[in-house]
């Protein structure tokens, strides 16, 4: 696990760079999108406050083509002032004068009426006519698209020279709410009402049946055009199949979000510096980082449809993307280290091999130079009978030597090949190592102690755990003096069977306790004392094939103790756990 300070570091470098991206809109590219579609999966909001007039083909088909006179408008807007509505909103532009322009200032004085009004390209504002001016209120209609064209924002306030007007939207849900406008700010609505879920009545149909007045009572009625080839269509967060919805059906859903207070508000900057933060620092802390990753992305995902349908929105892209880079960046660092580690093994174990090689070819040597030496003086020289049995004595020691040395060698290469399973029966230890200890009794006066607990039940090869007891007990009788015992014992040691071999010999220095399990390596106690340096080699690796280990430590007041452990066959197990 990296240490802690390095995670702290990591994590406010998280943090700062975050909070820059936040700062600078770097990644909105990513953001916003990302955000459209979380909005989309929220559940939608059916409009409570707003009703749309729709000026619709049919509308055109029956009234006439627009632009129709102010005559009819102002029949629309006595249709709602009949029926109670809370106000009405036109989405038309007004600037100039027409005839009809008194029938509807008096009709607008019926109720609340606000008209669009809009920036032309002399910067000039183009607002209701002098005669219309004192009946109703001019609110811009501007929308401010953001670079991939959906309307996200909406600007509280705008001026052009010398004079500032509120959002329609805006103004239109003061109608309802009452709260005071704000000034020069970005509002962002949430369009959980979506524009195509606003209650729509086709201005022709509601001139035509009184009766359809009713559905006005109390509602924002916002009168616009509709039909595809009037007026702006605008894409919102929301909208579905990338449709764009008219102008004024965008406007209602804008008031429907203000109204309810289903406006979207940023984290700040260095909040979400300080989330990433959090976020990268419980990643680079734990030691499963894979499933830190996962939980903190599933808490981010989650974490953030329930804020956003809050009305906060967290930054989800960047949150995710620093958490992925900060597990990239861990992965990649302890893929590194295990490269770096698997190279450093590799190269040890080809210095080992060559070692093990020249020691190998060290010790064939010396057998067969002697093998040399005495088949040339057998050959040529003379010798008298008990000179010639004792050569032979000492050409058939040599040979025997040479062969147990290659022997042990296959023994060791076979061994890893193989199959345990097919190779290995369920024994009880204890009563194999004791069968093994009487018979090595009958080939030594020593003194062999023994003693095994019982049911003590392994998966093993027999054979080979007779070598390893005879190995061990070899070594243990070399190098203790007479009348000094040997102890060996069989006994559980948590889900391990251990067998446990005691001498009271010099002991191994403490440098060679881990060296003496390699192949050709001798103690330094051994000096003096026969041996090939491949007998705990082959102890070590009879061990490892039966899924166990081999040690050595020392005994209190000289000495050796040799432990090798072999799991318990399932039986065992299941026995000692009861």
């Amino acid at each position: 696990m990296l240490r802690r300070r390095t995670a702290l570091w990591i994590a406010a470098a998280a943090g700062v760079a975050v909070m820059l991206l936040l700062a600078f809109d770097l990644l909105d590219a990513l953001e916003l999108p990302a955000r459209d579609a979380a909005l989309r999966l929220l559940p939608p909001r059916a409009a409570a406050a707003t009703v749309v007039v729709a000026i619709d083909e049919q509308s055109l088909r029956a009234i006439g083509p627009w632009p129709w006179d102010r005559a009819t408008l102002a029949a629309i807007v006595n249709r709602a002032a009949d029926a109670g509505a809370r106000g009405a909103v036109l989405d038309i532009l007004l600037a100039e004068a027409r005839p009809g322009d008194e029938q509807l200032a008096a009709a607008a004085r019926r109720l609340p009426v606000l008209a669009v009004a809009v920036v032309d390209e002399h910067g000039r504002w183009l607002v209701p006519g002098p005669s219309l001016a004192q009946a109703m209120v001019a609110a811009h209609g501007n929308f401010e698209l953001d670079h991939d064209g959906i309307l996200r924002r909406l600007s509280s306030t705008k001026q052009s020279g010398d004079r500032a007007l509120t959002a329609l939207s805006i103004d239109a849900a003061s109608l309802i709410t009452g709260a005071p406008t704000p000034v020069g700010l970005s509002i962002s609505p949430s369009f959980r009402t979506r524009p195509n879920a606003i209650p729509a009545i086709s201005a022709a149909d509601l001139l035509r049946h009184a009766a359809l007045s009713s559905r006005l009572h109390g509602k924002l009625v916002f009168i616009g055009p509709t039909a595809f080839a009037l007026g702006d269509r605008v894409l919102t967060p929301t909208t579905t199949r990338h449709r764009p919805d008219p102008g004024v059906t965008v406007h209602a859903a804008a008031a429907e979000s203000i109204i309810r207070g289903d406006v979207i508000r940023e984290l700040p900057p260095i909040v979400g510096g300080l989330f990433a933060s959090v976020a990268v620092g419980a990643i680079v802390l734990v030691r499963r980082r894979r499933i830190a990753a996962a939980i903190v992305i599933i808490a981010i995902i989650a974490g953030g449809f329930l804020l956003l349908a809050d009305g906060i929105a967290i930054p989800f892209v960047t949150l995710i993307a620093s958490s992925a880079l900060a597990v990239a960046g861990i992965e990649t660092r302890t893929i590194i280290a295990a490269l770096r580690s698997s190279e450093e093994r590799y190269i040890d174990h080809r210095e080992r091999d060559a070692e093990s090689k020249r020691v190998l070819a060290h010790e064939l040597r010396t057998p067969l130079a002697s093998m040399r030496s005495l088949t040339q003086l057998m050959g040529g020289f003379e010798l008298t009978d008990a000179e010639r049995k004792r050569v032979s004595s000492l050409l058939e020691h040599e040979a025997g030597k040479l062969e147990t040395m290659v022997g042990t060698l296959l023994d060791l290469e076979r061994l890893p090949l193989r199959d345990f399973a097919s190779s290995s029966s369920v024994i009880d230890l204890g009563a194999l190592v004791a069968a093994r200890i009487d018979f090595l009794r009958a080939s030594t006066d020593r003194t062999l102690f023994v003693s095994a607990d019982p049911q003590l039940l392994v998966r093993a090869d027999a054979a080979l755990i007779e070598r390893v007891v005879d190995n061990l007990v070899g070594n243990a009788l070399k190098y203790t003096s007479a009348p000094a015992p040997v102890t060996v014992r069989v006994a559980r040691s948590g889900g391990d069977a251990a067998v446990i071999v005691e001498d009271r010999g010099p002991g191994i220095a403490e440098a060679d306790r881990e060296r003496i399990f390699q192949r050709f390596v001798r103690g330094t106690t051994a000096a003096g004392t026969n041996g090939l340096g491949l007998g705990l080699s082959l102890v070590a690796e009879i061990a490892r094939w039966h899924g166990g280990t081999a040690g050595v430590e020392p005994m209190p007041g000289g000495g050796s103790r040799f432990r090798i452990t072999l799991p318990l066959a399932a039986e065992a197990a299941k026995a000692g756990a009861m």
